[in-house]
């Protein structure tokens, strides 16, 4: 293998253990990339309500994101290979129900109640995995490269995902669509579980004094400090979802629209990519602050610009710095979460951004109804500027901050 400063990304793959554990936490994500247009058009179609397939889709997304914290407990509390097997059944049990219930034409009570225990269940292979890299990784800068490798496959599994949902909408039932992602949550989450890297996060040991565990990671400035840029990077997430639709409804429409957005997403994995390949120096909040500061400046010049090509380079340019923020965060809740809280900080960080995309999609519509696109996106870029100097400020004050240098504690 090659020497620590010039690890590939191939010297991530090759090692032990690796192939396995990664590859078979994949295939299981790969399902939530894969279920939400099945749902949506499976609920419609049996229901003949397109309002309750909304709600479906809504219940779903919201059991999944509210009560990951909680779920990401258990796991820390009482070992991933339990907890996570578990999830798993469940999840992909009612997914492979709301298929048949779907194909039924099932009620619409049974078929958002199927969705919403699905998103309760959902198991979180993404953060667990995040975790495992740090046993399967031997020192700090292997790490950082294996979480950019795993953040950018991610990125392009949610690219990819949706069209072959929809390629596969066009020749099959949306019910027997989601039969495709109950089966691959089912093979490759229990494959995963199975694995010995996932056997080794045991549960909490009861004897340790709750106060050895550490408080609440909420309550640590510390790692709200690292959890603001990601709550930023979410929120701009969110913006340009509902802002660039409306910013290019005369220079293409939806089909540039979607262009443009897949752009962004394209960068951040590029992003994702060049900053696994670079030795970045600096603590994980002053990175994090830098990024965010250069995601918001990029983003906001969506105001400024006008026509297909010219936001399509912004948004390409702003994405750069999507991918790395995250990156850059999960590295610092390794450190975090210790030796005790492990899943719950990596939850934390999916957490954050989720509630920040919401935020941010939520007000940007609001907003542009009021004020129009350019106007909203700097009023939430602006809003969202003075949010990272509250974490610079932060990590200022509260002394010991994390790093993403070689030094990093492993877990």
């Amino acid at each position: 293998m090659s020497s620590i400063r010039t690890a590939r990304y191939l010297d991530v793959l090759a090692l032990p253990h690796v192939p396995l554990t990664f590859g078979s936490a994949l295939v299981g994500r790969s399902a939530y990339a894969l279920v939400l247009l099945p749902l949506l058009y499976a609920v419609s179609e049996a229901t003949g309500s397109i309002a309750l397939a909304g709600v479906a889709v809504a219940v779903y997304g919201a059991t999944a994101s509210l009560l990951a914290p909680l779920r990401a407990w258990f796991i820390d509390r009482h070992g991933a290979r339990r907890v996570l097997a578990i999830l798993v059944l469940v999840f992909g049990g009612a997914i492979a129900g709301l298929a048949v219930a779907s194909l039924t034409a099932a009620p619409g009570a049974l078929l958002i109640t199927l969705a919403g225990l699905a998103g309760a269940f959902a198991p979180p292979l993404g953060p667990t995995m995040r975790v495992a890299w740090g046993r399967l990784t031997p020192d700090g800068e292997l790490l950082r490269k294996a979480l950019s490798l795993d953040a950018v496959i991610e990125e392009l599994l949610y690219l990819a995902g949706p069209a072959a949902a929809g390629l596969a909408l066009a020749v099959i039932a949306p019910g027997t669509a989601l039969l495709v992602p109950a089966g691959f949550v089912l093979i490759g989450g229990l494959l995963f579980v199975s694995t010995s890297t996932v056997g080794s996060m045991a549960p909490q040991d009861r004897s340790v004094p709750r106060q050895d565990r550490g408080r609440s990671l909420l309550l640590d400035a510390r790692f709200i400090a690292i959890l603001l840029p990601v709550l930023v990077a979410g929120a701009v997430s969110g913006t340009i979802s509902v802002a660039v639709p409306v910013v290019l409804a005369e220079h293409g429409g939806a089909a540039a629209a979607g262009i443009a957005l897949g752009l962004f997403a394209g960068g951040s994995a590029l992003g994702g990519l060049l900053y696994g390949a670079l030795s970045v120096p600096g603590s994980a909040v002053r990175q994090l602050v830098a990024l965010a500061g250069a995601l918001l400046v990029s983003a906001s010049l969506i105001a400024a610009v006008t026509g297909f090509l010219a936001v399509s380079v912004v948004l390409a340019v702003a994405g750069l710095f999507f991918s790395p923020i995250m990156i850059v965060s999960y590295v610092a809740a390794h450190t975090a979460g210790g030796r005790y809280q492990q899943n719950a900080a990596t939850t934390w960080v999916n957490t954050g951004h989720n509630i920040g995309a919401a935020a941010g999609s939520a007000i940007a519509g609001v907003l542009i109804q009021a004020t129009g696109a350019p106007t909203a996106v700097v009023g939430i870029c602006a809003a969202a500027a003075v949010v990272v100097l509250v974490a610079a400020a932060l990590a200022r004050l509260t002394p010991g901050e994390a790093s993403t240098g070689d030094d990093s504690p492993q877990a």
